[in-house]
């Protein structure tokens, strides 16, 4: 393990994906918000061990950063989509009212509404630079 932290952001433009999940009994939707620029700082692991564990990536060819390390900081700038998926279950004039509602103010309508927010994640979807903070 390092001391050190490093920094860790997408080489290229539109590539950093966060994914919510909210939760209100058994049903889930999922927001996916498209960043254009992002940056993560992370510890506890060296620039040798970062690198592998970014090789690691899924079948949509990303790498899901909060799953592989500590984030002790992240800035996500410029987003360029919004957007909410439905469980198949759910009648489809919820789902419209749950959008409408979304798309004045999200977090705290959802909230209003008896939705949880169960988890986040954080994706890199292009080559990843990592340099060595101060």
């Amino acid at each position: 393990m390092s001391d050190k932290t490093f920094l860790l952001e997408p080489e290229f433009q539109k590539c950093v994906t966060q994914c919510e999940f909210w939760t209100k009994g058994d049903l889930t939707i999922e927001r996916a918000q498209l960043w254009r620029f992002g940056t993560v700082t992370v510890s506890a692991a060296s620039e040798g061990e970062i690198k592998k564990a970014i090789k690691e990536r899924d079948f949509q060819e990303r790498v899901c950063i909060s799953d592989k390390f500590e984030l002790f900081d992240n800035t996500l700038q410029d987003c360029v989509s919004d957007d909410l998926y439905f469980p198949d279950e759910m009648p489809e004039k919820e789902s419209k009212r749950l959008s409408k509602i979304f798309s004045k103010d999200p977090e705290r309508m959802f909230e209003k509404e008896g939705w949880k927010i169960q988890d986040t994640k954080l994706y890199f979807e292009a080559n990843i630079k990592i340099s060595a903070t101060k």
